[in-house]
């Protein structure tokens, strides 16, 4: 078990999680390993009401996001045979919240990564596009000029990863896969030091594709999204603030297009520079 959390964050949601892993019954044992970042200036220590958890607090620097400290959590937990991922800020919500993990990825061969929610499940990047713009405004989804979507891809690409026809991806906040598939595929593609959301994004989607690539599949370990483990951003309270956040942009001036450059003269041999975008 690798929960991360981030020292700015309050103690209470990871309390409240640690709380009821000793309540919820999960079905199987397991070790617990807390990864602080920005601990390395900020140690993290648990209070001793945790102390039947038999937690391990690894304090390191703040980078990587969620992805950053997952991979330093099960590089030092290697001799454990799977891991189920999760942020501080995510809830129990039914007793079998380990054991279902595993027995899917026992019984379901082919599956190498299970989470609690799937994002553009088999949809095609050009859709995926269109939607984000149909959803959002375009115009607030240009981050220095280059479109969110297209960030996402680059982060595939340079990673060396197939992009593939389609940006299905499981979100990272709650991820169960085995040491196996983690050695397979070198650990989790982390974001930089200093990553934007977009980066860290664009990273969780790299790894599912990732993990496809190498001829396994993704999916939620049930039909229903957030069944055994839930997270507050998915809450009916989540949503409705995510859908007031979308309103709210449509409020918002709209940021005007930088004019065309002028075209070259004749005269100059040098070419118009294009910026390719993946």
């Amino acid at each position: 078990m690798i929960v991360s959390y981030w020292v700015e964050r309050s103690l209470a949601r990871l309390h409240r999680l640690l709380r009821q892993m000793t309540r919820v019954n999960g079905g199987a044992d397991f070790d617990l390993v807390v990864v602080c970042n920005g601990g390395d200036r900020k140690p993290l220590t648990l209070s001793d009401r945790f102390d039947g958890l038999k937690p391990r607090v690894l304090n390191r620097e703040n980078v990587g996001y969620n992805l950053g400290a997952w991979n330093a959590g099960w590089k030092s937990a290697s001799s454990d045979e799977s891991y189920l991922f999760l942020q501080d800020d995510c809830f129990l919500k039914r007793a079998g919240w380990i054991s279902h993990f595993e027995f899917r990825m026992a019984h379901d061969l082919g599956v190498g990564l299970l989470g609690e929610s799937i994002m553009w499940d088999r949809a095609s990047w050009p859709y995926i596009r269109a939607a984000t713009d149909r959803d959002f405004e375009e115009d607030h989804l240009q981050v220095e000029g280059t479109h969110p979507i297209e960030l996402y891809k680059a982060a595939v690409i340079e990673r060396g990863i197939p992009l593939g026809n389609v940006g299905s991806h499981l979100q990272s906040l709650i991820l169960f896969t085995t040491k196996e598939i983690l050695e397979e595929i070198g650990g989790f593609p982390s974001p930089p030091a200093n990553a934007t959301k977009d980066q860290a994004i664009g990273c969780e989607v790299a790894l599912s594709r990732l993990v496809e690539s190498k001829g396994y599949r993704i999916s939620k370990v049930k039909d229903d999204p957030f069944y055994f483990i839930g997270h507050p951003q998915w809450t009916r309270f989540g949503l409705a603030k995510m859908r007031a956040g979308r309103r709210l942009l449509s409020f918002l001036p709209k940021s005007r297009p930088s004019p065309a450059p002028p075209p070259p003269s004749r005269e100059d041999p040098a070419q118009d520079s294009v910026r390719q975008q993946m």
